[in-house]
């Protein structure tokens, strides 16, 4: 995968990314079945209600008027989705460093980049949040001048500093966001090579930590995790159609006091390592 700021003359690259093949096969992997990926349901998913305490209800209407957030998905004060927050934040955060609105659209942009094809709002801040939470893989945003941005894990950003000029830039640590809408939960990076854990893995550990689950089950073979088993919490205003649309295996038991939902728990079932 190739997402790299250039200059103007498209033959002297500002920066160039290194990402090896291993990087170009998981982001592939990641996104091959998208639907069926419990990670990016939860990081999509408008009903964790995230908080945002630094953000205000004005901010959020100018930012609509702007163009920075869609009217249709966001307008007023109501839930987000994981990546919604951090998009909010990423806003925000280049407010602050006094970035004009239109710069802010190009970063916006770049975060796009191939949403149609895989079918989410911003693919390559989804792929690397997802390890950033799963993986703790530390990772920065970098936003250069003109509103190009770049996600990069710190391999990445050193490498592309040791062989080539890196023009000026802002860096947003996409790890601290995230730890500041999860206090409860240890999200503290950890310095590892770029893909040390198989895309099943990753995503398992990203839904452990951030699935509301009651309990979990995990059943290994020859020292490799072959099946999970998770019973995890709904939210009782949830649509149960929706819930049924989520997962291919999955028991659903649901309580009804006085003809409403109170209670809505599911059984998840999940093989990995399907060619060990």
């Amino acid at each position: 995968m190739i997402l790299q700021k250039n200059n103007n003359d498209k033959n002297k690259d500002s920066v160039a990314v290194y990402r090896k093949e291993a990087f170009d096969i998981g982001y592939k992997d990641y996104f091959k079945n998208i639907s069926n990926n419990r990670i990016s349901q939860i990081l999509n998913d408008k009903e964790r209600n995230i908080k945002l305490q630094t953000i205000t209800r004005k901010q959020i209407y100018d930012w609509t008027k702007e163009g920075l957030i869609d009217a249709n998905e966001n307008n007023g004060w109501r839930r987000f989705s994981i990546i919604d927050a951090l998009w909010l934040k990423i806003v925000c955060e280049l407010r602050e460093f006094g970035m004009g609105w239109n710069t802010i659209k190009i970063v916006r942009e770049s975060l796009e980049f191939e949403k149609n094809k895989y079918g989410v709002a911003m693919p390559i801040l989804e792929f690397y949040t997802a390890f950033a939470i799963g993986n703790k893989m530390p990772v920065l945003l970098l936003v250069f001048k003109d509103g190009i941005c770049v996600p990069t894990n710190y391999t990445q950003y050193k490498v592309a500093r040791e062989f080539g000029e890196v023009e000026n830039h802002i860096q947003l640590n996409l790890n601290k966001i995230l730890q500041d809408f999860f206090p409860a939960v240890d999200l503290k990076p950890v310095q590892k090579a770029e893909l040390p854990v198989e895309m099943d893995e990753m995503e398992l550990l990203a839904f452990l930590r951030l699935g509301s689950l009651e309990k979990a089950t995990i059943t290994y073979k020859n020292g490799k995790m072959q099946v999970v088993e998770a019973l995890q919490r709904i939210d009782a205003s949830k649509l149960i159609v929706d819930v049924i649309n989520e997962h291919n295996y999955q028991k659903i038991e649901v309580v009804i006091d006085g003809g409403k939902k109170v209670s809505v728990m599911r059984t998840i079932k999940k093989k990995l390592n399907k060619k060990g």
